[in-house]
């Protein structure tokens, strides 16, 4: 027991390091860096252009069939399959004493709370009407915390689904596996679109900032653990 509550205090403390390294990585960055940097931003503009037309597009298509589809895929974005997914694997890791599988369990978490907090901050500092309160794409109130309907910037549930199937994706080197993950992500991110709880350009953005966080961890993750998580676990 003490040791297991000793491995539980290790983990949480290696989850607010890597926390800290992956904040700080901008420092670290050249001249190609923030020139990738900046090209992105430019994009997540230009990706405002298409918002207008996807809302009206997405208004005409409901049906029972995507209503049910829509309906599942958000799940993936509400944080709740996260949990069980990080909550699953640690307790199996902690039970059977397993520091890869826990550490697995931890990189979902770590997904979710490193995505999570640029979108938070990002919501409150650009404070964007959502488009079902028909102001049109670019109605800010900046500076604000709420209430909801001025939180579009950036879509917390397309960060939450894509930063989870990067992660997920990266159990397996299955191509079907990661494809399945990736089309559940996608899938949710429209679905914002679908219910018009979101531009766009909301979803776009935190589709990209979920990828690189994913990215980041995974990539540290297989240069500590190996490829395959639960291979020789």
């Amino acid at each position: 027991m003490k040791s297991r509550l000793k491995a539980i205090g290790k983990d949480f403390k290696e989850l607010w390091v890597q926390w800290g390294k992956y904040y700080s990585t901008p420092k670290k960055w050249q001249l190609k860096q923030w020139l990738i940097f900046v090209e992105i931003l430019l994009v997540v503009f230009i990706s405002a252009y298409f918002d207008e037309p996807f809302r009206y597009y997405f208004m005409t298509i409901h049906n029972p069939i995507e209503n049910r589809i829509a309906g599942f895929v958000h799940i993936f974005g509400t944080g709740k399959v996260t949990l069980w997914i990080f909550a699953g694997l640690y307790l199996f890791g902690l039970l059977f004493n397993s520091e890869k599988i826990r550490a697995g369990g931890l990189l979902v978490a770590q997904s979710f709370l490193y995505s999570g907090a640029i979108t938070i901050a990002l919501k409150s500092l650009v404070g964007r009407w959502r488009p079902n309160q028909w102001h049109g794409n670019l109605t800010f109130s900046p500076l604000i915390t709420g209430p909801n309907a001025y939180l579009s910037f950036p879509s917390g549930d397309a960060a939450v689904s894509f930063a989870l199937a990067i992660v997920m994706a990266g159990f397996f080197k299955n191509k079907l596996w990661k494809f399945l993950w990736i089309l559940i992500a996608v899938l949710d991110a429209l679905s914002r679109l679908y219910y018009t709880a979101h531009w766009f350009s909301d979803i776009f953005f935190s589709s990209i900032n979920a990828t690189v966080a994913g990215i980041w961890l995974v990539n540290r993750y297989h240069a500590k653990y190996g490829e395959s998580w639960l291979s020789k676990a």
